[in-house]
């Protein structure tokens, strides 16, 4: 009986352990995600170093696990990381609007980066554009957990959908019928560190 009633206590000793090492490594994973999120910034300047197909899976792999409504998905992704043809879009996006200019330093128009990550959405779903916004804010912050920078960006876009010359580059995204190419998400390794820029707080009330 006494021998039952010692290896009782010592299961009952070793789940308590148990418990507090899940707690701990719980409250570790949740500081790990707010300093990511508290730490990442937009990045507009890269280095000419490309990111590996392995990272880019487990990046994209992050932002397709974002919440989305009703499990629909209601989005497209697709992934540029061939510099010629994001030459190219940049080349067709200038033809067409003669006051623009690349960046010092960028070889085109998405700040020079590596990477360029376009998303569409569903247009017969209502609420596609607020799950597009969460797989991208999803992305670019596991993007930076693993020291890549980003930058979301949607005045290139404006300008591919408006630009002629760019119609057939958009055509070669290959997106399915229905689908609205809303966003894009810049990548690459950082050559910058910009400070964060203030935020405001007034607009926060909580309501009684």
């Amino acid at each position: 009986m006494e021998k039952i009633s010692f290896l009782i206590l010592c299961m009952m000793v070793l789940a308590s352990c148990s418990q507090s090492d899940v707690t701990k490594e719980s409250s570790k994973d949740s500081e790990s995600v707010e300093n990511v999120i508290m730490a990442r910034r937009s990045i507009r300047q890269y280095t000419k170093q490309t990111i590996s197909r392995d990272t880019l899976d487990q990046i994209i792999k992050c932002g397709i696990n974002a919440p989305n409504g009703q499990n629909r998905q209601a989005y497209e992704i697709r992934i540029v990381n061939n510099p010629q043809m994001l030459k190219d879009i940049s080349d067709a996006v200038i033809k067409d609007n003669k006051d623009l200019s690349l960046k010092p330093g960028a070889d085109n128009i998405f700040f020079g980066a590596t990477t360029v990550v376009f998303i569409s959405n569903d247009t017969s779903y209502d609420m596609s554009q607020i799950d597009c916004g969460l797989l991208g804010e999803n992305i670019m912050l596991s993007a930076w957990e693993k020291g890549i920078g980003s930058c979301c960006m949607a005045f290139p876009i404006r300008l591919m959908k408006e630009s002629k010359t760019c119609a057939p580059l958009i055509q070669k995204l290959g997106f399915s019928a229905g689908y609205n190419l809303l966003y894009c998400i810049a990548m690459g390794y950082p050559n910058e560190n910009p400070d964060a820029k203030p935020r405001k707080e007034d607009m926060i009330k909580y309501v009684e």
